[in-house]
């Protein structure tokens, strides 16, 4: 799945481009896996985007992640402790994201998540999967990562959401 997100940024910014072209080519970043998609269409809690109710899954068919990178690496870290696997919320500073639509700064959020063979680093708004290391290739310097209780005790209302996700565990 292509991100418009990540086309802009790409047709914007040459030395980002080259990057993240060498990055794909070499196999360390790579797009969402079938495993990944799996787990993000189990989600069928409603999100409100512009007053209407959306499917996590929707947010990238309908390009909906751009400037909304933290209710996105939030959602994932919530989806992915329904289905036993540690994640935290990375937040960190992209230069090559600054000026973007909410980043005037840079500021941005992505998912590291452990899974029983892998730690995976996973961008919702590039769409893209890879390692710690590629991911600081990619620009991001990491200020601080919040485990799911770190969420809870900073975000108290995301409690009350998390025990109201409507998660198919069953399949699709």
């Amino acid at each position: 799945m292509k991100s418009e997100f990540r086309e802009k940024l790409l047709n914007s910014n040459s030395e980002f481009k080259t990057i993240f072209e060498e990055l794909l080519n070499d196999g360390k970043i790579n797009e969402f896996s079938d495993r990944l998609w799996d787990i993000i269409r189990r989600d069928r809690t409603a999100i409100r985007i512009n007053r209407e109710p959306l499917a996590f899954k929707d947010l990238f068919h309908q390009n909906l992640t751009e400037g909304r990178c933290r209710t996105c690496a939030y959602e994932l870290v919530l989806l992915l402790d329904k289905f036993g696997i540690y994640s935290e919320a990375v937040r960190c500073i992209n230069t090559y994201l600054k000026g973007t639509e909410g980043s005037s700064y840079g500021g941005h959020y992505y998912v590291e998540a452990h899974f029983k063979d892998e730690v995976l680093c996973i961008d919702t708004s590039l769409v893209v999967t890879g390692s710690e290391e590629a991911f600081k290739s990619l620009g991001h310097i990491i200020l601080k990562k919040y485990d799911i209780d770190t969420l809870f005790k900073e975000n108290p209302e995301l409690i009350d959401y998390y025990d109201e996700m409507i998660i198919n565990k069953t399949g699709i």
